[in-house]
């Protein structure tokens, strides 16, 4: 998210986008081909039987037709499951291009959406959801970090929800959620998930008012921009196309009624071509643009993508797809945020220009943790990964911020919910010491850097095991458990509940008030005696604030620290 592409990453993490998301990020959703499957049988059996039959062989002639085969030449098969014919794979691939069209398929004396709610029972197929994968997490995360006010979602699963609930520990009114237009009337919360094309999980708990939001066939899909029940929300779409950039996540934009949308907003106030010094309105995560999102860029930018189509497409094409993008997003941000912290408050003490200089080894310790960010071996996805990386942050800075563990460990621990260029306003998030977490994990990242050290994660989720695990380079050297505090009060906390009943536990303070309390000497470390000789040691106690206060540069800064930190 640097490079060529730094400008969107800048304003994705300030807010300046929107998200657009389809079945793309939605891997764990029933498998389409599943649902064409389904409703196919259910047609195909009644249609075999004579008690129905009438009713239903128009409905299957429909349906073979639209998948190119001929009803006359398959009629021997109508007794038989779908997935034991011939023509199957044929049928299923078929069908798929044709999703809509399937769903429009009517049946006699049944409602209009008789496919999707009676043949496909859409409401069992979404039951007993998987986990939210890595996209969804990512998302929740940048919703609680203030980077994403709003998504555009035209899924009907609701693995975004269920992310933002369990990352926020459940706290109500995270999200503001609409699927009927009356609910833009809301209270509103940090983020606003507009669901466009309905949401089973509504629609499963109030039938009577949220079904006829699922919208999927044909004809739906075409009447949408046009019917007053959709107005309110329709308006509200076309003017987040108008007001934020569009991230595009996993959405071929299609359906007309998108495409639509987004020649409204152009009609209302385009977006300008060249875009320079500001990022693309327009965001793809693709290997390659789709025909859907060509013809939006053609729509935003008239003329000037007839004259300027290969440079649009490079600016727009973000080769990598959405759980890449997302992971590097959250990375990104939550390390700019802790910089712009750092520089903060190493300015206020006159010393700004170590933060500049503090910076390449935390932008180092970024990208070694983004280099960790590969598939599981078992899901081919980064959602172990995510799973672990959230845990990790949140324990590290629930210890920094409280001197405890994390209240729920399958929470999320905000940052703060200021974007990087609003983050000097947030008064609290400055009074924490969140400055002095950067400059401590930019001073570890260069003793390991530099062969001094190595940093894993804890040994075991007991508090003992501290945030992180230091080991010296030394054949015969000890892991030891490594806490990362705001003040002495936290450790003392954490020293109470008897997270240093090891002995060899390593606390890094934020400020001098341990070392002021433990005595004046030279050093704020203690050991009993020289580590590599006999291997016992004490705990080792390191503040910060009194080896910035005898450090008038970054350099003697990481000498002085390397020397109260060795291992």
């Amino acid at each position: 998210m640097e490079g060529d592409f730094s400008l969107v990453a800048e304003a994705i993490e300030n807010g300046e986008f929107a998200i657009w998301i389809g079945s793309g990020i939605s891997r764990q959703a029933p498998s389409l081909g599943n649902l064409i499957e389904a409703a196919f049988d259910y047609i195909r059996e009644r249609a075999n039987d004579p008690a129905t039959a009438a009713s239903f062989s128009p409905a299957l002639a429909e349906a073979l037709n639209l998948a190119e085969v001929d009803p006359t030449q398959v009629r021997h098969q109508y007794d038989l499951p779908l997935k034991s014919w011939p023509e199957y794979r044929q049928i299923i691939d078929r069908l798929w291009n044709k999703y809509s069209r399937v769903l429009d398929i009517r049946v006699a004396g049944r409602d209009a959406d008789f496919i999707l709610w009676d043949a496909i029972d859409i409401r069992r197929a979404f039951e007993n959801p998987a986990p939210p994968a890595a996209e969804h997490l990512c998302i929740a995360i940048l919703v609680l970090e203030g980077a994403v006010k709003d998504i555009a979602s035209a899924n009907w699963d609701g693995f975004i929800e269920a992310a933002v609930d369990r990352l926020s520990n459940r706290l109500p009114g995270v999200m503001q959620i609409v699927v009927d237009p009356n609910q833009l009337r809301g209270p509103a919360g940090r983020a606003r998930l507009l669901k466009f094309h309905g949401c089973i999980e509504h629609a499963s708990r109030e039938p009577s008012v949220f079904r006829r939001y699922l919208t999927g066939s044909y004809t739906q899909i075409m009447d949408w921009p046009e019917k007053a029940e959709f107005a309110a929300m329709c308006n509200v779409i076309v003017g987040l196309a108008t007001a934020n950039k569009t991230l595009v996540l996993g959405l071929s934009i299609q359906d007309t009624n998108l495409q639509t949308l987004f020649a409204r907003a152009k009609a209302t106030h385009a977006w300008p071509w060249p875009c320079a010094p500001d990022a693309p309105a327009h965001i793809f995560c693709e290997d390659q643009i789709q025909q859907g999102q060509r013809d939006v860029l053609r729509l935003s930018y008239g003329d000037a993508y007839s004259d300027h189509s290969s440079a649009i497409h490079e600016a727009t094409l973000l080769r990598a797809w959405g759980e890449k993008v997302l992971i590097a997003l959250v990375i990104k941000l939550i390390f700019d945020k802790l910089f712009r912290l750092m520089e903060l408050g190493l300015t206020s003490l006159g010393k700004g220009l170590v933060a500049g200089e503090l910076r390449p080894s935390l932008k180092a310790l970024r990208d070694d943790i983004a280099k960790l960010a590969i598939p599981s071996e078992e899901s081919n996805d980064r959602t172990a990964f995510v799973n672990s990386a959230i845990t990790l942050w949140s324990r590290m800075l629930s210890m920094f911020r409280t001197g405890s563990l994390p209240a729920n460990a399958e929470a999320y621990e905000v940052l703060s919910s200021a974007t990087p260029k609003l983050i000097s306003g947030d008064q609290n998030v400055q009074a924490m010491g969140l400055g002095r977490l950067g400059v401590a994990l930019s001073l570890l990242q260069h003793g390991r850097s530099s062969g001094l050290w190595s940093l894993d994660a804890p040994e075991s989720y007991d508090l003992t095991s501290g945030a992180l695990t230091a080991r010296a380079p030394r054949p015969d050297a000890m892991n030891r458990p490594l806490f990362l505090v705001k003040s002495a009060t936290d450790a003392i906390l954490l020293q109470s509940q008897g997270a240093f009943a090891n002995s060899n536990s390593i606390i890094v303070h934020g400020d001098d008030t341990w070392h002021q309390i433990m005595g004046s000497g030279v050093t704020s470390r203690r050991v009993s005696t020289p580590p590599g000789r006999t291997g016992k040691t004490e705990e080792t106690h390191v503040s910060l604030g009194n080896l910035l206060s005898r450090s008038d540069d970054a350099e003697t800064l990481q000498r002085n620290f390397i020397a109260e930190m060795m291992l």
